[in-house]
């Protein structure tokens, strides 16, 4: 639902907020707002990535986030949606990847967003889900999926949540593409940083979001404009426990 079709639907003042998510920044807690304009600009930077992966109408594509990730992966739902992409949900969990693993035997599907480490093993193990996998273009993977993707012989690109940010690797696979026009990466003695670029609610200044991580500043062959970043330990998003 889009701000202009919640102030059709709802009598009374509309929220000037899309969200509210969290990010830890040195084990601490920060909430960020997310605005309505931020939030459409955000949709479109998905359908640019979404567009070199050529995921178009009617292709079918299996997404792992829980709620409280819907401050990174909502933007990539509604340019799914705005494409008229089909969707199937599925939670990122050891638990459910029984679910995970029936999608895929009994639907075709394109892709699959947000896959998790606990799902990455499970699915594994799954004999019958092998050629499932080995069709998907792509495998957005959490970093920590991605050994085990690639020890069983995929080529998973990476799904990360970098603070307020998210990034995605193109099917180049040379680092996760951030919104340059939205986010500003910068390599620091502490690791690669972050740092708003654009008019946002949430304003954040040289945020560490990867301490081993590195920067690719080159142009990328997808076309995608700045830097990627190799994402090898993203900051927890929650405390643990």
């Amino acid at each position: 639902m889009s701000r202009v079709s919640m102030a059709a639907a709802l009598q009374g003042p509309v929220s000037p907020l899309f969200g509210i998510g969290l990010y830890l920044d040195d084990g601490r807690q920060v909430p960020f707002d997310i605005g309505w304009a931020e939030f459409e600009r955000d949709v479109r930077w998905a359908s640019r990535v979404l567009d070199v992966w050529d995921i178009a109408e009617a292709d079918h594509v299996l997404i792992s986030t829980p709620n409280f990730e819907g401050p990174w992966a909502s933007p990539v739902v509604r340019a799914l949606r705005d494409r008229r992409v089909v969707h199937s949900n599925a939670e990122p969990y050891s638990w459910d990847v029984r679910r995970s693993a029936t999608f895929l035997r009994l639907l075709p599907f394109r892709a699959y967003l947000a896959m998790s480490g606990e799902t990455a093993v499970g699915l594994l193990k799954e004999p019958d889900c092998a050629g499932s996998l080995a069709a998907l273009a792509p495998i957005w993977a959490r970093p920590e999926a991605i050994g085990p993707l690639r020890d069983a012989g995929l080529d998973p690109a990476v799904f990360a949540m970098l603070g307020p940010a998210l990034g995605l690797e193109c099917p180049y696979r040379s680092g996760a593409h951030v919104d340059p026009a939205e986010w500003r990466l910068a390599e620091s003695p502490a690791g690669v940083t972050l740092s708003t670029a654009g008019d946002r609610a949430h304003v954040v200044r040289d945020l560490v979001v990867g301490r081993t991580a590195a920067l690719d500043p080159t142009p990328c062959p997808c076309g995608l404009p700045g830097p990627r970043i190799r994402v090898v330990d993203p900051l927890p998003l929650r405390p643990a426990g």
